[in-house]
């Protein structure tokens, strides 16, 4: 068992490894981690520009360019130059779509595993917790907050 930590940031952490260790291991195979099948479900419901792809996952701009990066050269992703030249827009390749289709069982393996360990009410006090951790932190580095 994991020792509780005292800080939310290093808690978050520590819940943040936990997490991505058991979703990688069900992925194990398919040449692709967990950050990079968020991404490529995101492009599956459709073409995306790759700063909204950030903001939606939580990505700064090194991490989302790194992962990008690799998918493209793995042949999972396309990129095009916008019309304004400032914006990568991004597709999901038929490759992409293959390694998505294979993945995505794995993931649900990972998420009924985790779930399977956890009460119903637990499972949704998780997501209440986690949505009010991201709240509460970006009000907390809000500009305006900043500002005073």
């Amino acid at each position: 068992m994991v020792k509780h930590l005292p800080c939310a940031c290093a808690t978050a952490r520590q819940v943040a490894r936990a997490l991505t260790q058991l979703y990688d291991d069900r992925l194990r195979g398919t040449g692709i981690e967990a950050p990079q099948l968020t991404l490529l479900m995101s492009l599956d419901q459709g073409p995306c520009a790759q700063t909204e792809l950030a903001v939606r996952h939580g990505f700064d701009k090194t991490t989302i360019s790194r992962n990008l990066k690799l998918m493209e050269s793995q042949g999972l992703i396309r990129s095009t130059v916008h019309e304004d030249r400032r914006k990568r827009h991004l597709t999901l390749t038929p490759a992409g779509r293959k390694v998505l289709s294979v993945a995505k069982p794995r993931w649900q393996e990972a998420q009924t595993e985790l779930r399977s360990r956890m009460t119903a009410p637990q499972w949704d006090a998780m997501f209440q917790a986690f949505s009010a951790v991201l709240n509460a932190a970006d009000q907390a580095t809000s500009p305006s907050r900043l500002k005073s």
